[in-house]
This record gives structure tokens, C-alpha cells and sequence, in this order.
């Protein structure tokens, strides 16, 4: 007999299989539009999501922005080969991004957002098996919320299949 593969959940983890990592924020208040920012924290994946193989990112704007409607964050997981010690070239890459696609998108579909909005990102994303940080380029077509009110921040929910 066929046996479904299904969604599998953490229990208390509000739905995901395990806990929701912010992957950036400080490093995201008051970026201007075309600029973009390193993470500073190092994630694993046994540590930080879990050993799961999928996830959905999200934005959650802390004040007030207004970005241009069709501009988007695009965020990638710089991979660390030797364990943690050195990352993926960012070198030359303000305001031109990374030479490969995006890991993620954020896009933006209106032209104003409220505090504590959260806006998706673009579907299921494959996580990094080696240590990572994570570099967006803000393409938004506006500069990022200060810190008045919180810092925006980007976070990432692990998400499994269950045979």
C-alpha cells in the first residue's frame, strides 16, 4: 500500500519543523536601495534549521516603508566550504549582487507597508548544507527602516516531508 508523504511539523513551532531563524536584521536598518549587507552570524545546518532541507523566508518590516511596487530584497546563503573560517566572494558585489540567481526573493507587490507587516518570500527555498551567512542586495527602489521601532528583519521557517 502507497503510503503519503506529508507535511511534518515541530509540535510548538508554530507549524514549522523546527524554530524560525532570523537570518539578518541590524544589518538591514537604513540600507539604501542597490546597496547590501552581510549577516553576522554564521548558521548551520544541524544548529540553526534543523537538518531540514527546505524552508520559507519572510520579511517583517518593523515601521512603516514604501517601497517601489515590483522592487524586491534578494537574499543568498554565501557558502562556507572549509567549515565556517571563509565565505563566498562578496567582493565588487554592492549594488550588483552575486553572480549566480538569488537563494531568495522578497518582492514587493504595493507601494507602502505598516508596521509589523510580513511579506513572503518567493516559495520553498533549498538550505545550505555547509555553514553559511546570508547577503541581500536591496533592490526595493527605497531605503530600508531604521531602528526607531525595531529592526526589519529576515527570517527563515524549516519546513520537512514525512514519509
Amino acid at each position: 500500500m502507497a503510503t503519503n508523504f506529508l507535511e511534518a511539523t515541530g509540535g510548538s513551532t508554530a507549524g514549522y519543523f523546527s524554530s524560525v531563524t532570523t537570518l539578518i536584521s541590524s544589518e538591514m536598518v537604513s540600507l539604501a536601495s542597490s546597496l547590501t549587507a552581510v549577516s553576522a552570524s554564521t548558521f548551520t545546518s544541524s544548529g540553526s534549521f534543523g537538518q531540514a532541507i527546505w524552508g520559507e523566508v519572510y520579511l517583517k518590516v518593523t515601521a512603516s516603508f514604501a517601497p517601489t511596487a515590483g522592487g524586491s530584497i534578494s537574499g543568498w546563503f554565501l557558502r562556507s566550504p572549509d567549515g565556517g573560517t571563509t565565505f563566498e566572494s562578496t567582493t565588487g558585489s554592492s549594488g550588483t549582487g552575486i553572480g549566480r540567481a538569488p537563494d531568495f526573493i522578497v518582492a514587493f507587490s504595493t507601494v507602502s507597508y505598516a508596521s509589523s507587516n510580513i511579506i513572503g518570500g518567493s516559495g520553498l527555498v533549498k538550505m545550505p548544507w555547509s555553514p553559511s551567512k546570508v547577503f541581500i542586495q536591496n533592490n526595493s527602489g527605497a531605503t530600508l527602516p531604521s531602528s526607531t521601532n525595531g529592526y526589519p528583519l529576515i527570517s527563515i521557517g524549516p519546513v520537512a516531508v514525512q514519509y
